[in-house]
C-alpha cells in the first residue's frame, strides 16, 4: 500500500498490528529518516537492544547476500515481534541486490518488521512488487512542498500571535531547504527564538533562518566532518551546481573549522569544554551543541591547522582553474572525511 508521507502516522497507528515492512525511499532525505524516528516512537521500538533490532545497511548486503534472509528468519525468544532495519540511502541497488531483497521479504513472518530506507528509487518492477503486498506501506519521500512550509510557518506566528503579510510570509518561505529534517530544524529555532522574544520584527526573522543552500551545505560538512564520507559525496552530488558553490562550500568548511579552533583554543586557557560552548557569542544552537563538542574532541590544533591549508590551497586551485572545481572539492571532502573516520576509530 503506498501512501502519501503526511497519512503515514495515522496509517502506522491504525495498522501497526497487521503491518510487516515499511518502505521509506525518495530525494529527501531529511523526511526519510523523521519518518523513520516517528517509525520508532509509534511501534515502541528499541534501536539499541541486539535482541529485538537488526540493522543491515548497504554494504554490509553487498558483501554478504544472505544477511538479510538470515535475519528475517531468525526467532526472537525475548518478544513477540522482532525489527529489521535494512538502509540502503547510500547504495546503487542493482538487480542483483533487488532480487536479494525481494527472495528474502517473501520468506518475512508476522512476527518480524522490516524497515527500508531507500535512496532515489524509480517506480520499477521492485517498488511495484512492495505495492503488492497488503501488509506493506510504501511512503516516498520527495521535495518539501512550498505549501507546507508556509503552512508550518504560519501556524507558528498563530501560535506567538504573531501577524505578518502574505508576502513576507512566501520570502521566508523561499529561505527554507527542500529537506524536511533541516526545515524542521530551522522551524524548531524560530519557535525558541519567538518565545524568548518580544517586538520582533521581519528583520530579525530573516536575519535568524538561514538560507536554503547553507542548509543543504551544512549537512555536507557535518557528515564529512564526522567521518561519513558516503553520505557527505551524496549531499555533495545532489546540491553541487556551479561554480559559485565552490567557493561558498569552502568558505563554509573554513568558518567550520576556524569555530572548532577557536573553541580548542579558549578551553586550552584553563576554560571547560561545555563552559567555553556555553558562553560562545554569537551563540551555537542548542541542536548543534552535541555535534560540535563531538566536533571539538575528535581535532586538535595540528589536524585542524592542516586542514586549513588545504582549503587555503583548494581555493587557489578553484580561482586558477586547476582541475575540475567539482573534482577538487569532492576530493577534498573524501580525504577529510576518511581522515575523521580513521580519527573515530582510533
Amino acid at each position: 500500500m503506498k501512501i502519501k508521507s503526511n497519512f503515514f502516522e495515522n496509517n502506522l497507528k491504525t495498522n501497526s498490528k497487521i503491518i510487516n515492512i515499511i518502505f521509506l525511499y525518495g530525494t529527501n532525505i531529511g523526511l526519510i529518516d523523521l519518518l523513520y524516528e516517528k517509525t520508532l516512537e509509534i511501534l515502541e521500538i528499541d534501536s539499541n537492544d541486539p535482541f529485538n533490532f537488526s540493522k543491515i545497511n548497504g554494504e554490509n548486503l553487498k558483501d554478504n547476500p544472505t544477511l538479510l534472509f538470515d535475519n528475517i528468519c531468525t526467532v526472537n525468544m525475548f518478544s513477540n515481534r522482532r525489527y529489521i532495519l535494512l538502509d540502503l540511502k547510500f547504495i546503487s541497488i542493482t538487480k542483483i541486490i533487488e532480487n536479494i531483497i525481494i527472495e528474502a521479504v517473501d520468506k518475512l513472518s508476522d512476527n518480524n518488521i522490516l524497515i527500508i530506507k531507500g535512496g532515489n528509487l524509480k517506480q520499477n518492477s521492485f517498488i511495484k512488487h512492495f505495492e503488492k503486498i497488503n501488509q506493506a506501506i510504501l511512503v516516498s519521500c520527495y521535495e518539501e512542498n512550498s505549501d507546507t512550509i508556509s503552512s508550518e510557518i504560519s501556524n507558528l506566528f498563530l501560535k506567538h500571535k504573531l501577524y505578518f503579510e502574505e508576502e513576507f510570509i512566501k520570502v521566508l518561505t523561499h529561505k527554507f531547504s527542500s529537506d524536511s529534517l533541516a526545515n524542521k530544524i530551522e522551524i524548531d529555532k524560530l519557535d525558541t527564538f519567538l518565545t524568548n522574544n518580544n517586538n520582533v520584527t521581519e528583520e530579525m526573522i530573516l536575519k535568524l533562518i538561514s538560507n536554503k543552500n547553507d542548509l543543504n551545505f551544512n549537512k555536507i560538512i557535518e557528515f564529512c566532518a564526522n567521518g561519513n564520507p558516503k553520505s557527505a559525496l551524496y549531499y555533495f552530488e545532489n546540491f553541487y551546481e556551479n561554480q559559485s558553490t565552490t567557493i561558498t562550500i569552502i568558505r563554509m568548511f573554513v568558518n567550520h573549522f576556524k569555530l572548532i579552533e577557536k573553541i580548542l583554543l579558549l578551553v586550552h586557557s584553563n576554560s571547560s569544554l561545555i563552559n567555553v560552548i556555553d558562553n560562545l557569542r554569537p551563540p551555537i544552537f542548542f541542536k548543534r551543541k552535541e555535534f560540535i563538542i563531538f566536533q571539538c574532541k575528535l581535532w586538535n590544533i595540528k589536524s585542524i591547522n592542516t586542514i586549513l591549508s588545504r582549503l587555503i590551497e583548494l581555493e587557489l586551485k578553484c580561482k586558477l582553474n586547476i582541475l575540475s572545481e567539482k573534482t577538487l572539492l569532492s576530493q577534498f571532502i573524501l580525504s577529510t572525511s576518511v581522515l575523521a573516520k580513521n580519527r573515530i576509530k582510533s
